[in-house]
């Protein structure tokens, strides 16, 4: 089972929160003008999980594959 953070980006404001909290894993590509998650292949869970209780929009989640 591998957890991917994911992000809303219908909900998402930008307002860099998440890369505060955990810049390894979250980004803003300024290319596109959305953020974006790193691919890693493991993702620090005690970082996510506290960007996902900060995020405001609450548009930052877990994607659990089976």
């Amino acid at each position: 089972m591998k957890k991917t953070p994911v992000i809303d980006l219908g909900r998402c404001t930008e307002c860099a929160g998440c890369i505060e909290i955990a810049p390894e894993v979250f980004r803003y590509n300024s290319a596109t003008g959305m953020m974006e998650v790193a691919d890693l292949l493991r993702y620090p869970e005690d970082l996510v999980d506290e960007a996902i209780k900060n995020c405001p929009e609450d548009c930052v989640s877990w994607e659990i594959d089976h």
